[in-house]
This record gives C-alpha cells, structure tokens and sequence, in this order.
C-alpha cells in the first residue's frame, strides 16, 4: 500500500479575533458617532424604513463637547473595565470598582445616573458595592438604566469561551452602577450574543444568532434568580421583557415610538437600546447601515449606538466598519489627554480581544 499522506492541521479559525475586535471597536465607533447627537429628537422614517440621514460621519460637540472620534462615557468605562480584566486575567467586582471610582476624576460625558452612584459609594458607610442597589430601593425599583448595558461588551468577548464566568461577571459589573434585574439580565443576554458571534464559525445568520441568543437567556435567567433570591419576582418580570425585546426584533415595527417604549423617554431607555440594537441585527444589510440608521433616530445616542456596534461589530467583524469611522476613534486625542489618551482609551481596549490563531 501506498504511504498515507499526512492529514494537514485545521486552518486557523479567523473568526474569534475579526469578530472579537469588531465588538469592541463596534462598541467605541457607535458611542463616539452617538455622542455629538445625544438627547437629540431627530425626525426619523417609519420603520421597517431604515434612516439615511445626514448625520454619518465622526464629529465633536454634543452636550460634554467632546473631541472629534472621542468616545463618551460607555466608550471610557468600557476601556476601563479592560483595565481591570487585563490587571487580573478575569473578573472581580470589588477591584473593577475601584477602577470606576479612579476613572471618575478623568472622566468627560459622565452622566447624571452614574454620577449619582459614585457620589453614594464615596458618601455612604454602607459598602460601596452595594451603592446602585441602595439607590434603587430608593428610587421605588423604577429605574432601568442604560448605562451598564453601553459598557459591558467587553466581557462578552474575554469570557466567550466561558459561560458560567461571563453570566456572572455581566450581573456583577451591572449592578456596580445599574441594579434593576432588567439590566443585569440585559447585559448578560447582550454578551451571550457577543460570545456566540466569536465562537460561531462561518455561515453565521441573525436567525442562528437569535435563537443561540434565546438559548442562553433561559440559562441566564436561572442563573439570576439563585444570585438574586430575594428579587425572584423582578428577575422572572426581567425574562418576559427581554423575550419580548428580541420577538419584536423580529418585526417590520419593533415598536420603539410607542407610549410604553419610546426613543426619546428615560425610563425605557435600557429596553430601546437593546430592542433597537437585535432589531438592526435583523433588518440592516450592513454595520455602516445600522449605525447610520441608529443615531440618526435620536435620543440616546451615545449608548443606542454603543449597543448596537458591539453586537453588529461582533455579527459581521471588524471589516465591516468603515475604516474612516474606525481610524478616526483609534486616532483621537493625544498624549496631552491624559488618562483618556494613555489608560481609558480604544487603543488599549482591542487588547482584550483573542489574538489572530497563526
């Protein structure tokens, strides 16, 4: 018999490190296109219609006057919270807190919310990382920030190999500054599909991506409910919304201009940029498309496009975002920018994703 020919290694998978850095830099490209817009009530096609508008390119201003390709607070606490997984090679709340609490005295574009969080953990003798729930409780369980959700891409990609450590680290880091369940959850479902994306393969659909999704938020949700034993109420009302979010992302009308859920009102913001981000998912033919789509609706824009690019980042990969946007965010500020140039900035965060198998 002829001697066999040696069977040749798999070809790398080139997957996990193009869609790994397209979340990633999905997430600061939304946020830093978002930003100048933000609060804004743009005038926006009916949907299915996807907005063209006039709004497509990186600029500066906006109500923190941030810098042309400067990313907002979801893009600095993203950075920040990949400090702290780089620091220690995994996720730990009590020292993520403590980076938050540094990046505050740099921080540009903070927002009311987590401001409001800060102030407590500083103030109170209560501990710190319990701060957000406290203020919750206060607040009469009414408020679902969107804050958590604009940052928490990062450990979708780091734990994309690890369910367990992802599920928790997502609820963890969303309580530090947003406690409702809702949020929690919404992070974690968030990077349920970040993690697939990267680990999916070729031939990826949004169907597949949708119903992966679906999967894990039964995981996810359990998993909720023994962290949060006392909350079981709020964290089963969590799953029924989220369920609901992602079939309507499934519609021609993904209802977002509705008295219930609406662009522009605050006490849905959490749902809009989740439902709005699965909905392009859905709908947009492209990264470019989705994005452009997003901020040119108005409202919080800063986060809606944060959400959004993280997950179409992860879908479609790196290559699908537009190098203008992409070097523009990796380019700004300099070194007489401090901490946002030399710690808290993108360049640092892309770190985070796998490296390119050789």
């Amino acid at each position: 018999m002829p001697p066999r020919r040696p069977i040749a290694p798999p070809a790398p998978d080139p997957y996990p490190h193009s869609r790994g850095r397209g979340a990633l830099l999905g997430l600061v490209v939304g946020d830093a296109l978002g930003s100048p817009l933000k609060a804004r009530n743009l005038i926006a096609p009916v949907f299915p219609t996807l907005a063209e508008g006039v709004h497509r390119v990186l600029r500066a201003g906006g109500p923190f006057e941030l810098k042309k390709g400067q990313v907002g607070e979801s893009g600095q606490m993203a950075c920040c919270l990949g400090v702290g997984l780089r620091e220690l090679g995994t996720y730990d709340a009590d020292a993520q807190l403590r980076h938050y609490l540094r990046w505050q005295h740099h921080a540009q574009g903070m927002s009311p919310h987590v401001e409001d969080v800060m102030t407590e953990m500083l103030e109170s003798p209560m501990p710190k990382v319990t701060a957000a729930r406290r203020l919750w409780m206060k607040g009469g369980r009414k408020a679902a920030g969107n804050g958590s959700l604009g940052r928490t891409a990062p450990l979708g990609v780091f734990f994309h190999q690890d369910q367990d450590s992802r599920l928790r680290a997502s609820f963890a880091d969303s309580a530090l500054t947003d406690f409702d369940p809702r949020c929690q959850l919404a992070c974690a479902t968030l990077n349920a599909s970040i993690a697939h994306s990267l680990n999916a393969g070729e031939g990826l659909t949004p169907q597949d991506l949708l119903q992966a999704t679906l999967s894990e938020l039964t995981v996810a949700s359990a998993t909720l409910g023994r962290v949060l034993p006392d909350f079981v109420q709020e964290v089963s009302m969590a799953t029924a919304m989220i369920r609901e979010d992602l079939d309507a992302a499934r519609q021609d009308d993904p209802q977002l201009y509705w008295p219930e859920l609406h662009m522009h009102r605050k006490p849905t913001l959490a749902r809009v940029a989740f439902r709005l981000a699965y909905w392009e998912l859905m709908h947009a033919p492209s990264f470019e498309t989705a994005l452009v789509d997003v901020i040119n609706r108005g409202g919080d824009t800063d986060v809606n496009g944060a959400v959004a690019g993280a997950l179409l980042g992860a879908f479609h990969g790196e290559e699908a975002i537009p190098t203008d946007w992409s070097q523009g965010v990796l380019e700004a500020l300099g070194p007489r920018d401090g901490a946002l140039w030399n710690t808290y900035h993108p360049r640092q965060l892309l770190t985070l994703a796998p490296e390119l198998e050789e």
